[in-house]
């Protein structure tokens, strides 16, 4: 039978993480990998020169985690402007990321006055430490807009369309205080794409593993040693561990785990390919008028940010739609979105090429009340978990749960392996 110190199984961003980090200890770690690539959640496709994220994400290359475990340098990210483009019908309205400049946008006619000094009581907690804004009983969004007597029409015109930007959030039940430390990171950070698209965080990782990730490998279940390790049960036969670290989707380690699997949001990216792109702005243009407005929740002309998203001449378009609670992801036409686009943009998107679409019903975890970060990885007899569900939602949640659960097996087993 084939042996190792440590499995992880899953090679997304918290199973890279967490076998890089058990590598450099000095442990013999396989990473088993069901499909045919790294990434997980995190891909990009290269369809007729275009390069297509699977799924609308971005890189805050200024957050520290990332920071800690990527060479975010040579990922060459391409900076995202701040702020948003409120795409009324009757015209744009750029707000720029600042306080001040939603302050402007709301004395401008989008609020009443009052609605400044709630808005800015309501995001109070941003600007405090992250453990502070832990502190206290959470509620979900919309029990804190209501709280703070925030307006209906900057509620449903700014604020919803941010959360469905930020969390695919549609109905309001995201954690006020994720919502906090989102935002207090945003401060800060820099929303960024990689100049040669999302998969190149992944194929970093990956490259600088010992041990080449073993792709195509399906994992049919794990079997506890009495003490002595756990054998994973694999289509290309057993292999015995001292630990394995389980580091899927929720789903998937529900299933060999029989834990508890956070219910997840879906969502569908649409990418066009336009002769030209329809505005010279890097910045992400939102429906502010929701379902009865398009399907279209937020756009972005991703050639605009990281030009080799597309090849000479041509622009790339990558277009969102947000499932609503109890609907199934990716259910709206093709013609209803590009109609819709051509509204955001003020054109005409009937001519655009459909380069590539992507439906997921399990795009992003949703952060409910009360916030529950740095949940156990340690399970017992062997077994640990890592993900973006056992933290926080997105790459650095995922990022700081696979060094959390590395560090958790180290402790276990120790720095020196058996390989």
């Amino acid at each position: 039978m084939d042996a190792t110190d440590v499995a992880v199984i899953g090679a997304g961003i918290a199973g890279l993480t967490c076998a890089r980090a058990l590598e450099k200890s000095g442990l013999d770690v396989r990473l088993l990998e069901r499909s045919a690539r790294v990434g997980g959640r995190v891909g990009t496709d290269v369809v007729d020169g275009f390069r297509v994220d699977r799924g609308f994400s971005w890189l805050d290359a200024q957050h520290p985690v990332v920071r800690e475990v990527a060479d975010v340098a040579a990922l060459n990210p391409r900076p995202i402007d701040r702020g948003m483009v409120l795409a009324h019908p009757e015209g744009y309205r750029i707000l720029q990321g600042s306080q001040p400049a939603l302050i402007s946008a709301l004395r401008s006619g989008l609020g009443q006055p009052q609605d400044i000094a709630r808005l800015v009581r309501w995001s109070d907690p941003m600007r405090r430490t992250p453990d502070r804004i832990r502190q206290g009983v959470d509620v979900t969004l919309e029990e804190s807009l209501e709280s703070h007597g925030i307006g209906r029409r900057v509620r449903e015109e700014l604020l919803r369309p941010f959360f469905r930007l930020l969390f695919a959030d549609e109905d309001l039940r995201t954690s006020y205080q994720y919502a906090m430390l989102v935002l207090h990171q945003l401060r800060t950070g820099m929303p960024a794409l990689p100049a040669l698209g999302m998969q190149s965080l992944p194929n970093q990782l990956a490259h600088d593993l010992d041990r080449p990730v073993r792709l195509g490998v399906d994992v049919l279940g794990l079997r506890r040693d009495h003490g002595t390790g756990v054998t994973v049960l694999t289509d290309e036969g057993p292999l015995s561990c001292r630990a394995v670290v389980v580091a899927t989707d929720p789903a998937t380690a529900s299933g060999l785990l029989g834990i508890g699997s956070p219910p997840m949001r879906g969502t569908a990216t649409w990418w066009f390919a336009a002769p030209q792109p329809p505005s010279t702005l890097k910045t992400v243009f939102v429906n502010p008028l929701g379902l009865a407005g398009g399907p279209v929740a937020h756009a972005l002309i991703s050639s605009n940010v990281a030009p080799r998203y597309a090849p000479p001449g041509q622009a790339l378009v990558a277009a969102v739609s947000v499932a609503p609670p109890g609907h199934d992801a990716g259910t709206e036409s093709e013609a209803d979105v590009r109609s819709h686009l051509g509204q955001l943009f003020h054109g005409d998107a009937a001519s655009w090429r459909l380069v590539a679409r992507h439906v997921s019903s399990a795009a992003w975890p949703m952060a409910r009340p009360p916030l529950l970060t740095g949940r156990e990885v340690d399970l017992g007899d062997g077994l640990f978990v890592a993900g973006d569900h056992r933290e926080v939602p997105g790459i650095p949640g995922a990022m700081s749960s696979g060094l959390r659960a590395s560090r958790a097996v180290v402790a276990e087993l120790g720095a020196v392996g058996t390989g």
